[in-house]
């Protein structure tokens, strides 16, 4: 063995015994949202008002059936911005412009979001109705034949708004008949 095997021993028993170096996010120490509003990934705080987009009407027209126990159909999403400023929608995917409302089958998991795309902005106050064609599995409940659909305002999050919370609605909808 060589002579210098023991100290070599020594330093890698000595390295292993010291603590672990602190992470980045220890490092950085407990971040706290400033006062004024939240902070977005470039640190700046949002200090000016936001638009709140929500709902206004969420209905379904009649089935068209394509194949047993499946039919299309399409669905009318109607949308607010109740705030003081517009709603700015950035271009999403090129091919399809800027997607506002993303509308899926509650029974498909993981499902298919079916989008809409629309302006580039929605001013205060203003409303946009938007007509989206969907793909449902139909079931059987105490009401008779139905499907849900589930919607979303603004399905990426790309628009900040002063309230997130009221984006997304889910309703199940009664068919006149069983596609078969």
């Amino acid at each position: 063995m060589p002579r210098s095997a023991p100290l070599l021993t020594v330093a890698l028993v000595a390295a292993l015994a010291l603590p672990p170096p602190a992470s980045l996010a220890q490092q950085r120490g407990r971040q706290q949202i400033p006062p004024g509003g939240p902070v977005v990934s470039s640190g700046r705080v949002l200090d000016q008002p936001l638009p709140d987009l929500r709902f206004t009407a969420f209905s379904a027209g009649d089935v068209k059936c394509i194949r047993p126990f499946t039919g299309q159909v399409t669905i009318t999403v109607e949308i607010k911005n109740d705030a003081t400023v517009a709603a700015v929608m950035p271009p999403t995917v090129p091919v399809l412009g800027r997607y506002w409302v993303g509308v899926w089958d509650l029974s498909t998991h993981p499902g298919v979001m079916f989008i809409a795309a629309g302006p580039a902005q929605l001013p205060p106050g203003q409303f946009k109705k938007f007509l989206v064609d969907v793909i449902v599995k139909q079931g059987a409940n105490a009401s008779g034949v139905a499907f849900g659909v589930g919607a979303k305002i603004d399905p990426q999050n790309f628009i900040f708004e002063s309230n997130e919370n009221n984006n997304e609605q889910a309703k199940i909808f009664i068919s006149k008949s069983l596609c078969k």
